[in-house]
């Protein structure tokens, strides 16, 4: 389908906006006031906020913000290979309409293994977005700033997140910790209408074809079984590509870190400061503020370094692994910090340079692989950056955080920063994937329909060749 000028700026606005949208919950998760503290506490035998209805311990509850990977995993690879033969847009309306259930759900949830089963419910929604959003945006950014657009579309992640945390520290200090989800579940319903409404048939190079009738080709090509032998083979050509599997493991590492962040972020920065930020909501902002301007700052700017040297896979990884490094410098000065104020800052220094290699990363997980299937790419690079990467080291760092009883703030400060120790693997990863890079192919830069007046090339190797007529 060809858009014009302004209709592409409403695609990249409307994913932008929903992006804030899914990641808002992981903010309202993290939120140090909506996740509370577990009963017994310091003497506090009813406990507080969600640990406290729930009766979480810490593990217990790094393992409820990591519920949503069960609905992720199973949702992910059925949506990519829906999106073959369905419009994205309404795929992407069907997982939003499960994500405000799932919302919904959590806000009236009474029992741990009852909100446990509505956070799988969030997952399995988010799926459909993360597994098209990404190739859309590549589809129709202008050439030589597809890399900006994806760090305009990534910068919204931690800005969600961010949200997220200020909602839940605003909410649950006065309403309550469940009017937080509430109130994310009502926001998702419009915008599923909007995806659900909006007159789009194709959504991207390899889908369906525009002023097709979904359901008759659907029916004219595909079976259960044969859409099973067809996922089965996509998945072995996936992971046949070396740049993107070294790649995709790097970013597990990197996500860990992250996944640790994102949960106990808040929580741990109220307990080293406590005395300066005296209260959980007042950490919940600022500690969301500084995520807010580091994840937009850090995303730009490395969108915007490697659109301007070329964009290759290879300047990609190498900017990359540079951010990663250099993350882990500036944060592990900051968990030694005694000043807030020094502290602060290095946490800012530290996450913009984090920040920094979310689009690049991306760029290369959308380039190693032919455009038929970038869907699938970006599903099962969410599946294992979440099962190796955020998924198991929360509730790792909730149990080592509470092994010798209650945390002290030194303990805080001790397990923050050997967790951080894992950028080094990331950054390890990025750099052996620029080697492995610069010997593969670019596999998606085929000039497309909404590409026509503009001049793109591709060198195609003979171990491409099987799959050259697929490419389009």
């Amino acid at each position: 389908m060809n858009f014009s000028v302004s209709e592409r700026g409403a695609v990249l606005r409307s994913l932008c906006f929903t992006a804030i949208l899914v990641y808002a919950d992981r903010g309202v998760m993290s939120s140090a006031a909506v996740s509370g503290t577990p009963r017994g506490t310091n003497g506090a035998e009813g406990g507080s906020g969600m640990q406290g209805a729930l009766g979480c311990s810490y593990a217990e509850y790094g393992a409820l913000t990591a519920a949503f990977m069960c609905g992720l995993l199973v949702g992910s690879p059925i949506f990519a290979s829906a999106a073959n033969d369905y419009s994205g847009y309404r795929l992407i309306a069907i997982g939003l309409g499960a994500y405000a259930i799932g919302e919904f759900g959590c806000a009236t949830a009474r029992t741990y293994g009852t909100m446990f089963a509505f956070r799988c419910l969030v997952g399995l929604g988010e799926a459909s977005f993360v597994a098209l959003a990404a190739p859309f945006i590549d589809d129709h950014a202008p050439v030589g700033r597809k890399t900006v657009w994806l760090a305009m579309f990534y910068a919204c992640v931690p800005m969600g997140v961010a949200s997220g945390i200020a909602l839940g520290g605003g909410i649950a200090s006065t309403l309550g910790w469940r009017w937080a989800f509430g109130l994310n579940a009502l926001t998702a319903v419009p915008a599923a209408a909007y995806f659900g409404l909006a007159p789009v048939t194709s959504s991207f190079r390899g889908g369906i074809e525009d002023g097709a009738n979904e359901n008759d080709v659907v029916t004219a090509r595909h079976t259960f079984g044969s859409k099973s032998r067809e996922l089965a083979t996509d998945l072995r050509e996936l992971f046949s590509r070396d740049v993107y599997v070294c790649t995709v493991l790097a970013y597990a590492a990197y996500t860990a870190v992250i996944g640790v962040y994102a949960v106990w972020g808040p929580k741990a920065g109220y307990a080293i400061f406590k005395d300066y930020l005296h209260t959980s909501t007042r950490a919940d902002m600022i500690l969301g503020g500084v995520t807010v301007v580091s994840g937009i700052a850090g995303t730009l700017l490395g969108g915007w370094y490697v659109d301007a040297h070329g964009s290759s896979m290879t300047t990609a990884l190498r900017t990359s692994a540079i951010a990663a490094l250099a993350g882990f410098m500036f944060l592990e000065i900051a968990f030694a910090c005694k000043s807030f104020v020094a502290f602060i800052a290095m946490l800012m220094m530290g996450q913009t340079f984090a920040f920094a290699l979310q689009a690049p990363v991306n760029v290369v997980i959308l380039r190693s692989v032919s455009p038929r299937l970038r869907p699938l790419a970006c599903s099962m690079t969410t599946v294992v950056i979440h099962v190796l990467g955020d998924v198991p080291t929360p509730p790792v760092f909730g149990h080592v955080l509470e092994m010798n009883g209650d945390p002290t703030p030194e303990r805080w400060r001790d397990v923050c920063a050997a967790f951080t120790l894992l950028f080094i693997a990331a950054a390890s990863g990025m750099h052996s994937a620029s080697l492995l890079a610069a010997r593969a192919v670019d596999r998606s830069r085929i000039a497309g329909a909404d590409d026509a007046d503009e001049t793109t090339t591709e060198v195609v190797t003979a171990d491409d060749s099987h799959v050259h007529d697929r490419l389009l």
